[in-house]
Order: structure tokens, then C-alpha cells, then sequence
């Protein structure tokens, strides 16, 4: 590593090489010194978003270590100078914080952060390995990477957030984490208990944090609008998913590195990530131009989608709105601002709405009300439960379908069992239904619910040989 970088002959020996030296650096992420312009830093307010940083937070737990060997027995070759940070400086500083309780998620339950002193370790030197990336082009970032004990501690990413950060001259810092909505709430406070080469002058940035957007819709309704990608100006399309996109490539190793000592196993993830990384610049080439040439396609479609949308707005409302844009957008770090986009209504889902009946039948069952034609399918039952069948025959066809014009006897025979299943089912429910709604016996309809039709007329064409019912 110190040979490929340069570093074999230097006056001042290998002892001489700073942390994160031996790093490849993503050529297309903004490096000033390297591939800026004079002047960047004056930048006008809408040319600065290209000079900003993109940073993923995320933890991998395939990447565990077994407690085999010891630092002084299997030691690393590297002392910080690539990807994993410095580990005495690392291991003292959560030394110092080990007594310190993991504070509980009050969005969604984040099994990551409530259940981190939970965390099974026995027998494990780590439970992981907790990584930086940048999250525009997934490449790996100097000095983001480190052991995990138990769990997401936040800990443990406050010193590798801030590990890779130092330096940093850029004004503008895009942050994604899937549990950015507690993480950064004592961010700044957590960080002035990190050596002063470590603090971050986040009172002349601009910076924001957003949830992944895999990860988004498993958040409350607030998170969703204040951590949101798509809610955010000169953002593009970035979803802050690097880093998983990172661990598919990694994970293959990760059972030959369980038994390695400890400097083994970062020297290796090292000599990974840094192969990573190179391969990401060699392609470097073909990958911007394929972007390129999608985004070009995309904007027309996006730009006459949203024309056709604005055509049917009124002017009033359109004024009210952008004015409201505006103040939100140009005072970023300002929280007294309202933001326009956060949701004011609450949308009615199916599962909701399921609760919902759910709730007003226990309630009239308390007051000693009960409407109920059947001892076990209320009226909010029978309507459940025909959604549900409804599904189930959509999935019975596309799975019919799907199996194309020479079928299995194997297969043939499990779709008949489910078909008469099914069937079975209809005539059930319709039997309740007649019920509450006797009307469905004129004209034989109830018969019609569970007439072949219903369930064997997509089946003919590629089940002949099977007589449905």
C-alpha cells in the first residue's frame, strides 16, 4: 500500500505518513486544490450546491470478528493511514464513553439504536464494522471505518463521522443515515467531547441530514417530510443507499474474515475497500456517461410531466406556494422556519381504516351493542375479508400466468389445490354475505360469486387438461 502510493522512499520513512494518505480519492467528488476552480469559495447562493459534500452513514454486522488474538499478538501494517481510523486513538476515546446509555429512539422502533446494548457479542471482539461513504458516487472515504461493540452506538459514528471530516473546507455538507432523525439531535454536543482536531465548524455550513430513501417510509409521518431526498433542492437523484450498495461486494468475505486477529482483519477490509474504490475510478468514464445520457431523458419526461401538472394549478396557489418555497429554502439551518412540505392531513390507508372499524366495534360491544348477523363475522369482517380475497385472486392469476405454455405436472397440481382453495373461500364468505345483504339472492348473484368464472376463467388456456370447478 505505502509503494502504490508513493511512500517507500520517503525522507521522513513510513512513520511520516498522515492518516488517511493512502486513500484513492474519487476524482468527480469536489477536492479543493485539486479539481476546483479559483474563486469557488465565492461562489454565488445558486452555484454553491456544487461544491458540497455528500456523506452515507451506515453499519454492516456480517463483518464480525471472533476475540482470537490481541493487538500486540497480530498487529496492523496501518496506523490509520487508509481506510479504518487510527485504533489506539479510536479504542480510547470509547473507552472513555463506555459507561455512557444508549439513548432510545423516539421515531419508529430502530431495533439498531434501541436494542445496541442488547446486542448479542459474545465471544466477539466486534460486532461489525460502522463505515462513511460518500454517498453521491459509493466510493469508500479515508478514515470512516471502525469496529462496533453493541449495535449502532452512537458513539462509534460520532468519532468516524467526524474522523473523515476533518479538513473538510467545503460549505456545504449533505449527511444520509437511516436513524438521522435521532442521531443528529446532539450531534454538535457529542462532538465537543472528541479531540479538538476532530470539531467541525458547523456554524458557517450549510448542512442537512436526510434518511435513505429504502429506508424513509419505515419513519413517522414528520420524519418523512423533514429527512426527505426528494423534498430538497440540488440534490438530484442521490438516495443516500451507498453504502448498502457497498456491502454486497464485501459480504462474500465476510466469513473468511470472522476468525482473523485484529490486524489482519483491518488490513484486509482495507486492501477490499481500496480495490473498491480503484475499481469505481477505472470506470469512471462509462459510468457519468450513462448517467448522463438517462438524466437527459429523464428531465424531458420529468419537465413535461411537471408542465402538465402546472397547467392545472391556479396562479393564486401556485404564488402562495413558491413563496413559501423560498423562505424555507434559503434559510436551510433556520428550524423556526415552517416547512411547506410537511404533511398536514393524515392519509387514510387500508390497514388504518381496518383499525379504525376495528375500534368502533369494540366500542359498541362495550356499550352492549352488537349489530353482528354471524357469532364469529362482524360486518367489518366480511368487508376485510373480501379485500383480502380480492388479493388473493389477483396473486392466484398472475401466478397462473406466469407459467408459460409447457407446465409441470408438479406445478399444474398446486395450482388446482390453491384454485379449489380459493373456491372454498368464496362460497364460505358468500354464505356470510347473504346475511347482511339479502338482496345479493335475487337473480342468483351469491350463486355467481363463486361460479367458475371467478376463478377458473384465466385458468382455461393454459390448464385444459384439468377440469376446474
Amino acid at each position: 500500500m505505502l509503494k502504490r502510493f508513493g511512500h517507500g522512499h520517503e525522507a521522513s520513512s513510513v512513520e511520516g505518513t498522515s492518516q488517511g494518505e493512502c486513500v484513492i480519492i474519487w476524482p468527480a467528488c469536489p477536492q479543493p486544490g485539486m479539481n476546483l476552480p479559483d474563486g469557488w469559495e465565492h461562489a454565488t447562493k445558486d452555484k454553491q450546491w456544487l461544491y458540497a459534500t455528500f456523506v452515507a452513514i451506515d453499519a454492516n454486522f456480517c463483518l464480525k470478528r471472533r476475540n482470537m488474538l490481541t493487538n500486540e499478538a497480530d498487529p496492523s501494517l496501518s496506523k490509520g493511514w487508509s481506510y479504518f481510523v487510527e485504533e489506539v486513538d479510536y479504542k480510547s476515546y470509547l473507552a472513555e464513553h463506555l459507561g455512557e446509555a444508549q439513548e432510545k429512539s423516539t421515531c419508529s422502533s430502530h431495533n439498531a439504536v434501541n436494542m445496541a446494548d442488547t446486542k448479542l457479542s459474545q465471544g466477539l471482539a466486534a460486532t461489525g464494522v460502522g463505515m462513511i461513504d460518500c454517498a453521491c458516487h459509493n466510493m469508500k472515504r479515508g478514515n470512516g471505518v471502525g469496529d462496533l461493540q453493541k449495535g449502532k452506538k452512537y458513539i462509534n459514528m460520532d468519532y468516524l463521522f467526524f474522523s473523515t471530516l476533518r479538513n473538510n473546507s467545503l460549505k456545504i455538507l449533505n449527511v444520509s443515515y437511516d436513524i438521522a432523525c435521532q442521531w443528529h439531535k446532539h450531534i454538535w454536543s457529542h462532538m465537543e467531547s472528541l479531540p479538538q482536531s476532530h470539531h467541525l465548524n458547523h456554524v458557517l455550513k450549510i448542512i442537512r441530514f436526510f434518511v435513505p430513501k429504502f429506508h424513509l417510509p419505515a419513519h413517522v409521518a414528520k420524519c418523512q417530510s423533514l429527512f426527505s431526498f426528494n423534498f430538497t433542492r440540488f440534490i438530484g437523484q442521490t438516495d443516500g443507499e451507498a453504502p448498502e450498495r457497498g456491502w454486497s461486494n464485501i459480504n462474500p468475505v465476510a466469513s473468511s474474515m470472522k476468525n482473523m486477529g485484529p490486524g489482519c482483519h483491518r488490513d484486509t477490509l482495507d486492501n477490499n475497500f481500496g480495490d473498491w474504490n480503484w475499481t469505481k475510478v477505472v470506470g469512471l468514464d462509462a459510468s457519468l456517461l450513462n448517467k448522463m445520457k438517462d438524466a437527459l431523458i429523464e428531465r424531458a419526461e420529468h419537465q413535461a410531466a411537471f408542465d402538465e401538472f402546472d397547467a392545472v394549478i391556479s396562479i393564486e396557489h401556485c404564488a402562495t406556494w413558491l413563496s413559501e418555497m423560498v423562505i424555507w429554502e434559503q434559510n436551510p439551518n433556520d428550524t423556526t422556519v415552517p416547512n411547506p412540505l410537511e404533511m398536514k392531513a393524515i392519509a387514510i390507508t387500508q390497514v388504518g381504516a381496518q383499525l379504525r372499524l376495528a375500534e368502533l366495534e369494540a366500542n359498541e360491544l362495550e356499550r352492549g351493542i352488537d349489530i353482528s348477523l354471524h357469532p364469529e363475522v362482524s360486518p367489518s369482517v366480511l368487508i376485510v375479508s373480501s379485500l383480502d380475497m380480492e388479493e388473493e385472486q389477483h396473486h392466484l392469476k398472475s401466478l397462473v400466468e406466469s407459467m408459460g405454455m409447457h407446465v409441470m405436472d408438479i406445478q399444474c397440481g398446486s395450482i388446482v389445490q390453491m384454485c379449489n382453495s380459493f373456491r372454498r373461500k368464496i362460497e364460505t364468505w358468500a354464505r356470510v354475505q347473504v346475511l347482511y345483504m339479502p338482496a345479493v339472492l335475487q337473480g342468483g348473484r351469491c350463486n355467481d360469486l363463486a361460479s367458475p368464472g371467478l376463478v377458473g376463467s384465466y385458468t382455461d388456456n393454459h390448464l385444459k387438461r384439468y377440469p376446474y370447478p
